[in-house]
């Protein structure tokens, strides 16, 4: 369930916020894997179109987030209501994990052999050193 909470929050996003975050992601890549303008052209289109599938889900996300937010200020909290609101939002938040995995997936086989198994130890080492979400 937290998943699906932290998914929420990026999606909830304004869309300039969206857009810098992958800008800097990019920039980040292209360093680091040393990408050709052939695969930084491949993962822009890629990203494109995920940013097209997001914004599809966006308005939803918006609704969850109000009638969540409704729920936590309340005064006396309704476990009730706020697992149906949780649960009537599980398609959305399928169809957003589904398309942001479907979007790594596309990404990570833009990459070379060598550079996959370098992004792969970058993440572990990432991982390992607790840094999920934090910028280098």
């Amino acid at each position: 369930m937290s998943g699906a909470y932290a998914s929420s929050n990026d999606f909830a996003r304004d869309g300039q916020g969206y857009h810098q975050k992958g800008k800097h992601m990019m920039k980040r890549m292209t360093k680091a894997l040393s990408l050709t303008e052939s695969q930084q052209t491949q993962i822009k289109a890629i990203n494109t179109q995920a940013k097209e599938q997001h914004d599809v889900l966006r308005e939803s996300m918006k609704k969850f987030k109000e009638a969540e937010k409704s729920l936590l200020q309340a005064e006396i909290f309704d476990e009730q209501a706020y697992v149906a609101l949780h649960t009537s939002y599980q398609d959305t938040f399928a169809q957003m994990a589904l398309t942001r995995a479907k979007t790594k997936h596309a990404i990570f086989n833009v990459l070379t052999a060598e550079q996959q198994a370098k992004w792969i130890s970058k993440m572990d080492k990432r991982k390992k050193d607790g840094k999920r979400g934090k910028r280098d």
